[in-house]
């Protein structure tokens, strides 16, 4: 299950029972580096990027290797 607040993802899952919640630091919106409006993050399978509402600019995230 993914849910989010108003700034920050969070990710609760469950363990051998526990829940455990992850919080990555991801912001829902961003500043769109061309036309300075909103960009939202998204989702597609196993990628993260943020997607600008008005000129379409797709911003991709890179995983890490901490895992």
């Amino acid at each position: 299950m993914v849910a989010s607040n108003s700034k920050l993802m969070q990710c609760l899952l469950e363990k051998n029972g526990q829940h455990i919640s992850i919080i990555d630091n991801l912001e829902n919106e961003i500043e769109c580096p061309r036309c300075h409006d909103i960009m939202t993050l998204c989702s597609d399978f196993d990628l993260l990027y943020y997607k600008c509402e008005e000129c379409y600019l797709p911003l991709y995230t890179s995983p890490t290797s901490d895992y």
